[in-house]
């Protein structure tokens, strides 16, 4: 390699040495000198050649790891929508593998939900690492799941919840500090990717099943998120958990975001739950075949992709937010009293298509409105745990108590109903569009 040579009299003409350096970092020197306070004689200090080949293959090398660290976060997002369905997707096959009722179904959804929750209070440290561990977790749970008797079966849904609350909390921290000025379109693509898994998740689930049973399907997912758990470790760089304002809490947040704001997330979480992981059951009950169910799903997961494809653009994002939760539990409402009055056949597909379309967007929105307002204890995602617990296992023993899954239906109707109204008081504050 070439050398250049700098002058000390140079040096002493005005020279900045320091300048040299902010150009070329590499730079070293090979041997330590003393430069005296006059540079009457000449004498030189021999410096390494900036290779300028090497600095932009640097750059390309790190360009590629923020690139697959990016791939790898989504990637795990996106699988955390395959598996957070699977339970109300194989939950016909769970019913009658481990004998159990509506009312202890819907105790199973309650401690899978309340897992999910509490893997949101437990994000905590760096958050590679955070995911990585919830990635274990869920490997680990299904591992569980696959070989549980009806014993043990609570213990394992709730530790596979726990993983995916995890993992879906860790990666949307991450996304919402990299994009703040517009985190809620980056947010819906987030979730747009969750969906797409979702939308995908039953069908693979269901005929996956049939065709290797449901202990290999769940020990399949279980190797693709310890896969990416390691991934995750390798590629994906370091980033503290610990709030961006300092001080900032739970109770400040809370303190911060209208009450009707924060009631409107357990609200979208709990609807999504408790439709979605019903809506198998539901189907089959009303005399629908393997197809027939698994095309209610996908429907209920086709519209709620397609609506956060469509919310997912920034400006559509921004320009909709008073009408999207003016109007969407409204839509909600129709299409689950739509679905409580169907008996099978297309308008069971009808409802559900339209139920997606309107609960789709709803969560991701509210999560962004909220984050805005700080990241203080992930209050936020509690709320939305909580919700997603409670309204499955209400949906359970409305449907046990009556004898009848189209009255439990009726639970996540009246909470459609409840949200319609937040909402509209939601976007009649004046500090709304800020």
């Amino acid at each position: 390699m070439g050398s250049m040579e700098i002058n000390r009299q140079e040096l002493g003409a005005g020279l900045d040495v320091r300048g040299v350096f902010q150009y070329a970092p590499s730079i070293c020197i090979c041997r330590p000198v003393l430069l005296p306070s006059c540079f009457d004689s000449r004498q030189c200090v021999t410096l390494p050649n900036v290779d300028h080949d090497e600095l932009h293959r640097v750059e390309q090398g790190a360009r590629w790891h923020s690139w697959s660290g990016a791939v790898v976060l989504y990637a795990a997002f996106t699988a955390t929508g395959v598996a957070l369905v699977l339970p109300g997707a194989l939950l016909p096959v769970l019913l009658a593998r481990w004998s159990l009722s509506d009312q202890q179904a819907g105790l199973l959804f309650f401690l899978f939900f309340m897992g999910s929750m509490s893997g949101a209070v437990l994000s905590r440290g760096s958050l590679p690492r955070s995911i990585a561990r919830g990635c274990a977790a869920v490997a680990l749970g299904a591992s569980l799941l696959a070989v549980a008797s009806h014993a043990t079966a609570f213990a394992a849904m709730a530790l596979f919840g726990l993983g995916l609350g995890i993992v879906m909390t860790s990666v949307s921290v991450l996304v919402s500090r990299s994009h703040a000025t517009d985190r809620a379109a980056h947010i819906t693509r987030l979730n747009l990717l969750w969906a797409l898994g979702a939308c995908f998740g039953p069908g693979f689930e269901l005929r996956g099943a049939a065709a290797w049973g449901a202990q290999w399907m769940l020990y399949s997912i279980a190797g693709a998120f310890a896969v990416l758990g390691l991934l995750t470790l390798v590629l994906v760089a370091h980033v503290d958990a610990e709030t961006v304002s300092a001080g900032a809490t739970w109770w400040q947040q809370l303190r911060r975001t209208p009450a009707t704001l924060l009631w409107m997330a357990p609200l979208a979480t709990g609807i999504e739950s408790a439709a979605g992981g019903w809506l198998a059951t539901y189907s089959k009950r009303s005399g629908g075949t393997l197809d027939a169910t698994i095309g209610a799903v996908t429907c209920f997961w086709a519209g709620l992709l397609l609506s956060r494809l469509v919310q997912s653009n920034r400006r559509v994002s921004a320009s909709t937010a008073k009408p999207l939760l003016r109007l969407s539990p409204w839509l909600m409402a129709a299409a689950l009293a739509l679905l409580v009055a169907a008996n099978g056949g297309v308008p069971v597909l009808v409802a559900a298509l339209l139920l997606g379309l309107g609960i789709g967007p709803m969560y991701p929105s509210v999560l962004a409105r909220v984050l805005h307002r700080g990241e203080g204890g992930n209050a936020v995602f509690v709320a939305a745990g909580i919700g997603a617990s409670v309204l499955p296992l209400l949906t359970g023993l409305v449907s046990g108590w009556t004898g009848s899954l189209r009255y439990g239906l009726c639970v996540p109707l009246f909470a459609a109903l409840v949200m319609a109204l937040c909402g509209w008081m939601v976007t009649r504050r004046d500090d709304f569009s800020s």
